[in-house]
């Protein structure tokens, strides 16, 4: 694409559209238009205010007056305080004056002349010549000077040159009357003749009198050597004067040719506008090209209408209105420019400035009828504060454009100029070009504070969108109109996108503030046009890092100039090589990420967009740098660890909220277990440095309670509780705060300070322990002990117990205090507690045998299996049966009930005094469900048959023989002391079987036992033997 600043094309018709003053300010500029200020500017305007204003192209002179003097100078001047001429005016004889400039002498290249006229009553003062008036001493010339015959309370409303004629003023009477400057020697001479008075005279039947106030003073055609003029006057009624005035000259006086002159009515077509007939409010009008055809601006209801009009002797003709597109709340009368060569309109209405293309085909080929149709057109809207005191135009020349010119109280001279109209083949109006020119006018001249580029129009969003997405990506790409094609340093141009960017940006935010998303795009290519800046700009100063970077990109220009897009996937890969070299990249990460990236997302991102830099493994990457060296390593910089742990606190937690909030569970869990696990880390390297209170300010504002609780505590050392600021933590943050500091505390077994410190947030602490049972339960009922809640601290301690996180030791202690606390606040859970108890107590009574009096931490697992496994089972399996409970057991930790009764079953009987079945049942018994209680007993009752009972026992002896045989047996200890279970035994005994219903993993090992207990069952002695047994138990229980 073309750049708008590049010279334009050499041909005659195109150089008017550069500026005939060079050294004029561009404030703005499309191909369209330009608006810049005028060097020229008297110093007088620093000091004084002005009521009103005007310029005249003719000459290059501009005129503004104030309460007190009129000052006249060139406008055009390159000169930046050029010299203004004085005229002060004597308030005793002009109460109210206008100041318009005239013509030249006739044939001399002089500087023009200036007409006083007081609009209260009808003064009229001339000075043929501003600059030499003064010097001549013509200040207060009487000569020079006529009084215009005004009726009681008629004065003057309007003021318009129509030279050669004379000067054109119109009064509160609807009367116009002509000011003549010169004698027909060409002599400064002041005379005054009625062009038009409805209400006498020998026009005041041609003008028959109306109620509208004159508008518009037009000089329409000079004819016959400036000898005739057509001078149109129009009132706001729509009544259209065409007066033929013949000059003065040296062989006739000056006269109104009434055979020529004529009247007639415009309106506009009320099918086309309802209501907007008699209701139109005319404005202002202009002739066009062909003399007969005007253009005529309109006001109708809201509605401001240029209108076309062909009027002559015969009649007039409407062809058509065009509605102009403002959203000006109109509070002045609006004005109407059509500066030759008469291809465009300029309307002011208020503050804006509104251009539009012309259709004048109609004209081109005669007898041709069609509406105005615009091509193009577009509002330009000064800043109100600019103060806008007068106008003027200018028309088409060899060295300029046709062009509106506004004189400011507070910003000097402004012009604007309509370059060439388009081409005819081109989209004549198209909503998404005028938004785009905005914008791109909006961030380009941005500095201008002269022009309100926002839109006040509304615009379909999806047209915004891609408005700024085109934009952006000529940006990115260096492709748009206003980016110079080439600058000699990358940098320059890559600092001027970040500028474009940063504009973009605050543009959005004032024009489309809720449309969070377009704002989050614009943002995300600040961000790497900003990285990319700053990477080049390291680059450039740092040749190793240059070399290595060219072995990632060898052409490295090309990719900042048109490539920034993918500065993710390159810083990536360039970080990834600088891993392989010596050289640090600590600096290099601040630079781009934390002040190209970070600091303009924290400054623009309210809210929580889509990360571009997880759209790579960049910024874990620079996680595991900033961890091998700060964290692992010995890096000592405390300005870029600071920064990076900024960096990586910020998008870790902006992503883990976008994935949760979006439900991108995957990336979601991957972020969040990062961030968990890394982020002690980063305290670490951050505490490692001295940097305490920065590593406070980071895990106060990221609410990492637990980084900030250790922080904290790190410091008690050397600093009070109380100046350490918990309290204020606690108040700030409540219970999430105080979560943490409780579970730091106990992770680092450091009871005292969770149970004693911090009492007036007690409550926090119950809350902690009530949400977190499992972690707290070895602490938290000694806290209910010192309160007194004998109930809480039972239910506590059971809890404890039932963790399996505490040495069986301790359990026993735990589940003692707990039966006593049941005790004393009479619940119901003591049962549970001697349950509990019971089952501890028999796996001390394990460990205790088979440590003996040594610790059975030293016991090894194949000396267990040989000495104090069940000699009834065989190898193999004494082997696979100790695997199961063997770890536990040297551990100290509590064994499920199942592996217990595994234990006690399987052990040899005389380490247990011959009780290990009884112990075994006992503790079958303490499940809830009588299935698994039935099942269990079978279990044990099986075991019991193979492995606690020989196969063959004398049956044939004394009385008193076979009774102490079956009394010593452990088959009568177990029944005995287990009576009940005797009904199981003979269930079993009729159907060898299990149920199968604890799905046991070493069912192999029980059915080899049923196996053996049925072989033993087809001999006879074996069953009388058991029967005996069972019988002789029988007696003892009588």
């Amino acid at each position: 694409m073309t750049s708008i600043f590049k010279p334009r094309p050499g041909k005659s018709s195109i150089s008017a559209e550069k500026s005939n003053i060079p050294s004029a300010e561009e404030l703005t500029k499309n191909k369209f238009y330009c608006v810049s200020r005028l060097p020229g500017l008297p110093s007088v305007f620093k000091t004084t205010s002005f009521s009103n204003a005007y310029s005249d192209s003719e000459s290059n002179y501009a005129v503004v007056v104030s309460d007190e003097s009129i000052y006249v100078w060139c406008y055009k001047s390159i000169d930046t305080s050029p010299l203004s001429i004085h005229f002060p005016i004597d308030k005793s004889l002009f109460e109210l004056p206008v100041a318009i400039l005239t013509r030249p002498s006739s044939g001399t290249d002089q500087d023009p002349g200036l007409l006083m006229v007081d609009s209260i009553t009808g003064l009229i003062k001339f000075y043929e010549s501003v600059q030499h008036a003064p010097t001549l001493g013509l200040i207060n010339d009487k000569s020079l000077e006529l009084q215009m015959n005004l009726q009681p309370n008629e004065h003057i409303t309007l003021v318009e040159n129509v030279e050669p004629a004379g000067i054109a003023v119109a009064t509160s009477l609807q009367r116009c009357i002509l000011i003549s400057l010169r004698d027909y020697k060409s002599k400064p001479h002041l005379s005054t003749i009625e062009l038009a008075n409805p209400h006498k005279g020998f026009l005041s039947k041609f003008f028959r009198h109306n109620e509208g106030d004159i508008v518009a003073i037009r000089s329409a055609k000079v004819e016959n050597n400036d000898t005739s003029q057509v001078i149109i006057i129009l009132d706001s009624v729509g009544s259209l004067y065409s007066v033929t005035y013949h000059l003065l000259s040296s062989t006739a006086a000056p006269y109104v040719d009434k055979s020529s002159s004529f009247k007639q009515t415009l309106s506009i077509d009320p099918d086309t506008y309802p209501g907007s007939g008699p209701a139109a409010k005319f404005l202002d009008i202009w002739p066009m090209k062909d003399d007969n055809y005007f253009l005529a601006l309109v006001r109708s209801s809201d509605a401001i209408l240029l209108a076309t009009f062909r009027a002559d002797k015969s009649g007039a003709l409407y062809y058509g209105s065009h509605h102009l597109k403002t959203n000006e709340i109109i509070t002045t009368t609006p004005r109407l420019f059509l500066p030759r060569p008469g291809k465009t309109a300029f309307v002011i209405i208020g503050n804006s400035v509104i251009m539009t293309d012309l259709d004048t085909s109609y004209i081109e080929p005669k007898d041709t009828f069609t509406y105005t149709k615009p091509r193009w057109e577009d509002v330009i809207r000064f800043n109100p504060a600019t103060n806008a005191i007068g106008f003027g135009y200018e028309n088409r020349s060899v060295n300029a454009n046709p062009s509106i010119i506004v004189i400011t109280e507070n910003y000097g001279v402004l012009r604007v100029e309509k370059f060439p109209e388009t081409s005819k083949k081109e989209i004549n109006y198209d909503q998404a070009s005028l938004v785009k020119s905005h914008i791109e006018q909006a961030i380009f001249f941005s500095d201008s504070m002269e022009i309100d580029f926002d839109l006040i129009q509304k615009v379909d969003r999806s047209v915004v969108h891609n408005v700024v997405n085109s934009i952006m990506k000529e940006v990115m790409t260096s492709s748009s109109p206003y980016l110079p094609d080439t600058l000699p340093v990358t940098t320059d141009l890559t600092q001027l996108k970040v500028k474009i960017l940063t504009e973009l940006i605050a543009f959005c935010q004032r024009n489309f503030s809720n449309d969070a998303p377009m704002i989050a795009e614009v943002v995300k290519n600040l961000e790497k046009t900003n990285c990319a800046l700053n990477l080049w700009k390291y680059l450039d100063a740092n040749e190793a890092y240059m070399n290595e970077f060219k072995k990632v990109l060898p052409e490295p220009r090309q990719f900042f100039i048109s490539e920034i897009e993918n500065i993710g996937e390159v810083l990536a890969s360039f970080i990834g090589r600088l891993k392989e070299t010596a050289l640090s990249t600590s600096s290099l990460i601040v630079s781009t990420l934390y002040d190209g990236v970070y600091l303009n997302s924290v400054r623009y991102s309210g809210g929580v967009g889509k990360l571009w830099l997880f759209d790579t493994d960049l910024l874990k990457n620079v996680e595991s740098q900033f961890t091998q060296a700060y964290v692992v390593g010995n890096h000592n910089d405390k300005h870029d660890a600071f920064c990076i742990v900024q960096l990586l606190y910020y998008f870790f937690t902006k992503a883990i909220k976008f994935t949760k909030d979006q439900r991108i569970d995957d990336k979601y869990q991957e972020y969040n277990k990062l961030y968990e696990e890394k982020k002690n880390g980063w305290t670490t390297a951050l505490l490692k440095l001295g940097l305490i209170e920065e590593a406070t300010d980071i895990a106060d504002k990221y609410h990492d309670f637990a980084s900030l609780a250790r922080i904290m505590d790190t410091q008690r050392e050397t600093r009070s509780v109380e100046d350490l600021n918990y309290g204020f933590y606690f108040e700030e943050f409540g219970y999430p705060f105080a979560a943490s500091v409780y579970e730091y505390y106990i992770k680092k077994n450091e009871i005292q300070k969770l149970l004693l410190e911090f009492s007036n947030y007690k409550p926090f602490l119950l809350k902690f322990f009530e949400e977190n049972p499992k972690l707290t339960s070895n602490v938290s009922w000694i806290r209910y002990l010192v309160d007194g809640n004998f109930t809480q601290a039972s239910k506590a301690l059971g809890l404890a117990e039932s963790y399996n996180s505490e040495s069986i030791d301790n359990q026993l202690t735990q589940l003692s205090l707990g039966k006593l606390s049941a005790e004393a606040a009479g619940s119901h859970t003591v049962k549970e507690f001697n349950d509990e108890l019971m089952k501890v107590r028999y796996q001390i009574v394990i460990r205790n045998a088979v440590a003996g009096d040594g610790r059975i931490a030293a016991i090894k697992q194949t000396n267990f299996v040989d000495h104090f496994i069940n000699a009834n089972i065989s190898k193999s399996n004494a082997k696979s049966l100790a695997a199961n409970v063997f770890d536990a057991l040297v551990e100290n930790y509590r064994l499920p009930e199942s592996l217990l009764i595994e234990l006690l079953t399987i052990i040899e009987p005389k380490f247990l005094t011959n009780n290990g079945f009884v112990y075994a049942l006992k503790v079958a018994q303490t499940f809830s469900n009588e299935e698994v209680v039935r099942e269990y007993i079978n279990i044990i009752l099986l075991r019991l048959l193979t492995l606690g009972t020989e196969a063959k026992y004398n049956t044939n002896g004394t009385d008193e023989e076979i009774k102490r045989e079956v009394e010593s047996s452990l088959l009568f200890k177990t029944l005995s002391k287990q009576p009940h279970v005797i009904t199981h035994l003979n269930q079993l005994l009729q159907n060898v079987e299990l149920s199968g219903s604890l799905n046991q993993p070493l069912s192999d090992f029980n059915n080899g036992l049923l196996d053996k207990l049925r072989k033993r069952l087809n001999n006879d002695s074996f069953k009388i033997w058991v029967h005996l047994v069972e019988e002789q138990a029988k007696i003892i229980l009588i």
